[in-house]
């Protein structure tokens, strides 16, 4: 499997396919194999790289001397795609999609088009006018950071894994998977911070002119539904579809009708 170095850190991918390059950011707590039945479907047509975030699956953790942790998984992105001029279709889930959003806002020039499925965007919620959706998701947040300070992080994340996952889904890990999680805790804490960066909250959306693809799941959460809508009233071109039965983990869950909508999307928009 691929790697490569990005200031003196291993960065693992998987690289299958050949065409237009697609770019895969997987969720937190997760790695590069979620998209294994997307890759499956694309490869046949395109380029597509699935890439382990900092901590994840077989890239070193972050490197916490680097202090803005936003800039330093964009910057795994860049190194991936290098220099040439070809665009990009760049695709997140959730975290990823958090990343996804700050590249495309930073790099348009690289996007050919952008799918964000419920990309966690925490201050695109204002406090005063989306109250609810914005302290259900501090909250988490919030409950998070405090366990994990106090040397508790099982207690955060099983909150955590449970808001996304459903009640009881930390409980019904396997052991293996479980022990996974546990051992990025560290990570998710500054991970969380990063979903509530400013920055994020700052970009002119109206001025990316590239297609964008919103995705979602009927029965998430309201937080990350008022996120794809704020979303949708901005960019200039998207198209929102929300999957039925589904909620904030549908790439897994209900991974042939996401992968239906994103095969058919990046399909139109490879001209």
């Amino acid at each position: 499997m691929p790697k490569l170095r990005v200031d003196g850190t291993k960065i693992n991918y998987h690289e299958v396919g050949a065409g237009e390059k697609i770019i895969l950011l997987h969720c937190s707590s997760s790695s590069h194999r979620q998209w294994k039945n997307l890759w499956n479907i694309l490869k046949k047509k395109y380029h597509v790289i699935a890439i382990d975030l900092l901590g994840w699956g077989e890239t070193d953790a972050w490197r916490k001397d680097k202090d803005d942790l936003l800039a330093s998984e964009a910057s795994i992105v860049s190194k991936i795609i290098g220099s040439a001029e070809d665009k990009i279709h760049l695709i997140g889930h959730s975290y990823g999609g958090t990343i996804a959003f700050y590249f495309a806002m930073m790099h348009s020039d690289r996007i050919k088009s952008l799918t964000l499925i419920e990309p966690m965007l925490g201050s695109m919620l204002d406090p005063r006018k989306n109250t609810v959706e914005y302290e259900e998701l501090h909250n988490v947040a919030n409950y998070f950071w405090e366990s994990h300070s106090r040397g508790q992080s099982e207690k955060g994340i099983q909150r955590y894994f449970d808001y996304w996952n459903g009640e009881g889904a930390w409980l019904g890990l396997d052991e293996k998977l479980a022990s996974y999680v546990l051992a990025g805790a560290d990570k998710n804490f500054y991970e969380f911070r990063v979903i509530f960066d400013e920055r994020l909250g700052r970009f002119n959306i109206g001025s990316f002119k590239q297609p964008v693809l919103l995705l979602g799941g009927k029965k998430s959460t309201s937080p990350p539904l008022l996120i794809l809508e704020i979303l949708d009233k901005r960019f200039t071109r998207s198209e929102k579809i929300l999957i039925d039965g589904a909620s904030h983990m549908s790439p897994i869950t209900h991974f042939e009708e996401v992968n239906a909508a994103i095969k058919s999307f990046i399909t139109l928009k490879s001209f």
